[in-house]
Order: structure tokens, then sequence, then C-alpha cells
């Protein structure tokens, strides 16, 4: 947040300032104020990585400056003294600050009860004018501001910027008229409050790294080679989906034009990219989940190596992979029918475009649809589960529950005409008598090419009274009953008893079909 002048770690800490209070005027879930709570514990790490080497920078400072006769090198030495204790006074001064924000919240350190808790408690103490807090931590960043430009004669920037001075939010007529309080406590939890405050931190100590280099230079004590490098990996995204893929900078956190550093991912060598004088190796690999939490995520790492003059620095850089979310949309339900070609599409929004899925299961034969994520799943037991992966990682199980097919119903027609068994059919009409297996309708509109049925035998009798006057063994639908028509008198019945029924399937393949009781007999009166 130094303006033109800021290193490319002083970036990254503005950028990662700018995401976190753009979040902080969300009403936001557990889930993500454990989030803060993960990037406070980051800042902390950078609070002491920054403090090590300003305390180095000084003693180099010293070290080289000290020793000279002229005066305004030991001015350089003797402002960067200053410098060094009025950083650690307003760290001091702001670790005071967040004791009174855990005070407040009725905390003693960041725990499940802080994290989770929703008041506004703090928020109000920092906004609110009266009380001070707030008021008086503006003003000791504006003091320590100044003060800076006066030991170093450079100009630094406030570091209690309201949105109007933020590239971000400069535009945004909702925040025009906020100033720095309010902006960044508003509607706040306190974890994120705490977080905010851990960033200015990382500010004031970013903001003492500039200026004991500028004295560094009038003392003539720059430094081109460093006696501790820290590894440092900048995720695009802190958060990703199994199957997704991860992508971030790997990078140390000063470099010098005669260094030309190795650096490696588990091992295997990465590709080097210089950067505004920074040498940076480009990590990009697929993330793997699994063994997720209660809040849907895995906790993964892996290990950056970077060789210097051939000695090694390591460190084991861990991040969250979320668990993606399958969502299943199907043309008849998540309910499959058995031994049918259910049209199911298995999709993973979590992953976008980079989505190339296959699918596994016992129990199920599974053919591939027209485009990602459309299958044809032939289930064969009353549950199956349907593995999915995409690009060959495993992202998780779908569970079906699979019903069967339900019976047809048997239906007597005369031509085209459903036959009305109430009021029955002339003796001239039994000629033209026929009789179909018809599927149930749902059933035929889900998986229209399971629901094709064939009457394959069935006896036809001319009743009259408590006698059988003809019979017939029919092995079609449409029986040649011309014969009858002379025969048959009003008060007479013909009676279908459908003996054998068939199922073709989406395979092709025919399936027998049970006909269950007297389901399967029509009776039809001859009035």
């Amino acid at each position: 947040m130094a303006g033109g002048k800021e290193t490319p770690r002083q970036k990254m800490i503005g950028m990662m300032y700018l995401v976190l209070t753009a979040l902080l005027a969300l009403q936001v879930s557990n889930a993500v104020l454990e989030k803060f709570a993960i990037i406070n514990n980051t800042l902390d790490g950078v609070i002491l990585d920054a403090t090590q080497k300003n305390s180095d920078q000084l003693g180099k400072i010293v070290s080289d400056g000290g020793k000279s006769d002229d005066a305004a090198v030991k001015q350089a030495v003797d402002n960067a003294k200053k410098v060094r204790e009025l950083a650690q006074n307003t760290v001091t001064y702001i670790n005071e600050v967040k004791k009174k924000m855990l005070d407040k919240a009725e905390s003693q350190k960041i725990d499940e009860k802080f994290i989770n808790n929703h008041s506004s408690a703090v928020a109000t103490m920092m906004i609110d004018k009266d009380g001070g807090t707030g008021t008086e931590f503006v003003k000791r960043l504006e003091e320590y501001r100044k003060s800076l430009e006066s030991l170093t004669g450079d100009k630094f920037e406030t570091l209690a910027k309201p949105p109007s001075q933020l590239d971000a939010f400069k535009d945004n007529n909702k925040h025009a008229n906020k100033d720095f309080l309010t902006f960044t406590f508003e509607n706040t939890p306190p974890v994120a409050a705490y977080a905010s405050v851990t960033q200015i931190q990382t500010e004031v100590l970013a903001y003492e790294s500039r200026a004991l280099n500028i004295l560094a230079e009038k003392a003539g004590a720059e430094i081109v080679k460093f006696d501790q490098i820290v590894p440092m990996v900048r995720p695009v995204s802190s958060v990703v989906a199994a199957g997704a893929t991860y992508e971030a900078d790997m990078f140390i956190t000063a470099s010098a034009s005669g260094l030309t550093p190795e650096m490696y991912y588990n091992g295997a060598k990465l590709q080097i990219a210089d950067e505004g004088g920074i040498k940076m190796g480009k990590v990009k690999f697929t993330a793997k989940g699994g063994n997720y939490d209660k809040d849907g995520y895995s906790k993964q790492s892996f290990k950056a190596k970077i060789m210097i003059d051939g000695k090694p620095y390591e460190k084991d850089v861990t991040y969250l992979v979320a668990q993606p979310i399958i969502k299943v949309t199907t043309g008849n339900a998540p309910t499959l029918y058995m031994n049918c070609g259910n049209t199911v599409n298995i999709e993973v929004p979590a992953l976008g475009t980079t989505y190339n899925p296959s699918f596994s299961g016992a129990s199920a034969e599974i053919r591939k649809g027209a485009k990602p994520g459309a299958v044809v799943i032939i289930p064969s037991a009353r549950r199956i589960t349907v593995g999915v992966s995409s690009g060959g990682t495993k992202i998780g199980d779908q569970i079906f529950d699979v019903k069967n097919v339900p019976d047809p119903r048997y239906i007597a027609y005369i031509g085209s005409t459903p036959v009305d068994l109430r009021n029955g059919i002339k003796p001239n009409q039994i000629a033209n008598l026929r009789f179909v297996a018809e599927p149930e309708n749902n059933f035929k509109e889900e998986v229209p090419k399971d629901a094709r049925y064939k009457i394959k035998r069935a006896e036809v009798i001319l009743g009259r009274g408590t006698a059988g006057v003809q019979r017939m063994n029919a092995t079609n639908e449409n029986p040649d009953l011309r014969a009858w028509s002379s025969q048959a008198r009003p008060g007479d019945r013909i009676i279908i008893d459908i003996k054998e029924v068939s199922r073709r399937t989406f395979t092709d393949s025919e399936e027998k079909v049970s006909v269950k009781g007297s389901s399967g007999i029509i009776t039809v009166p001859i009035n």
C-alpha cells in the first residue's frame, strides 16, 4: 500500500487487504469466519518474518554505517534506530487494541467462541467516536506515517485509507461517504475486525522496511545478498475443488541480479519466470481431495524448495480443497427404473469448464451421453452407487434408489377406440376386436424406449351363462374372431385371459413380464 515503491510482497499484502475489506460488509457464515482466523494466523507469520528481516536490516545499517565519520551517514544510522523503535512501539500499541477487541468479545484468545461471535460489540468500539479506541487508532497510524516521512524525507501514504482512496471502491457510491473506520469495521464480526487490525500491523512493518531501505541507501548499507530467505507461495485461490486446477506463484521475498535460484514442487523442478525482478517458480497441479471435514474441506500440502548457491530453503505449503457438490438432474427424477435406460445428467458446478467426467458403478451398465455429464444408467440392483471422476481424479459417489418397472394395463380396442367395458360391443364388432398392453403414463414419459410391450399369448373365450361357446389360443394381439360374430348373442361376453407378455428394453432385448392374477383378464360384454 506504499504507492509506486511497493515491493511485490507489499503488493500481495495490499491485495489480501482489499479482498478482506470487501468481505467485511457481508453477513458471512461460521465457515467463512473460520477462514478469517486462518488468514489472521498467516498474517501473524508474516509479522514474525518481517520483524526479523527489519531487525537484520537495521543491524546491517548499524554495522556498515556506524563506522563512518560522515555526518549524513551517522544521521541515517540514528534515524534507522528511531524507525525501528517507532515501528515496534506502533506494533505493540496495535497488539493492545487487539487485546481490547478480545476483551470486548469476552474472549481470552482466538478460539471457537471468538470465531463464532457475530456481535457488533467490537465494531461499535472501533467506530464509536466517543469511545476513543478507533479515533486513537487512526491518530497513532497518522503519527507513525508522519514520523517516517520526517525521518526519511520521503512521502508515505496514509495507512487509514477511506474507500474513496482505494481503486477497488473509489467509484462505489455505496461507500463514497464512509471514513476508514466505518468502511473497515461496519457490520464486522469480531474475528474479521481482529484480522483487519493484524493486516494493518503487516503494513506498519512494510512501511518500516521501506523506510529502512531508504536509510540503508543513505548509510551505504544496501543489502544485495540475504542471510535469511523464506520461500513464499502465493496461491491464485486458497480454496479449490477436488478435480479443479490448483495454481500458485512460488517465490522468494527478495532477489538480486546475480542470483539464479532453482525451485521445486514435491521434488519436481519448476519453470522459473522473472516478474519485476523477482524470480518465481510456476506451480500448477490438479488438486486431490479426500478426508473432508464437517465443513467440506480437506487439508492438503506440498513441499516447496528453493536452491540458492547450493543451499536449500524448504517449506511445507498447506492449502484447503473444497469438496465438490455433485448435482444430478434426470429425465425421470433421481429414482431410477430397474433394467431400463435412465437418462441422467451428473454435473459438478464447481469445476466449470474443466469438468471432464468419467463414471463407474457396480450392478449397473453406464453409457456415455452426447455431452459431458450426460449418461444412461441401466441398473440391475435396487440400490446402486455411481462413482464420479474428472480428469482421472475421483470426485465422489452418487447413490441412486432403483424401483421396479410398473405393471402395464391391459386394454381392449375396436379399431383405434378403447372398448367401454360397461356398455360392451355389438356382435358385428367382434371381428375388429384386439387387445394390447399399455405402459403406465409416467413410465412411458420418462423412459420411452423401455415402455414397449407385446402380448405374445392369450386365451380368448366366447362365454354364455356359465359355459364357454368358443375358445381360441391367440398368439398375437389381433386374433381372427370373424367366425364368432354370427354366433354371439346379446348377453354373451368375450373373455380375454392374457397369459404371456414381453417388454422390449432400452438395449432392444426382450424381458418377460409377469401377469399378476385378475389384472390380465378383460371381460367384454356383448349387447
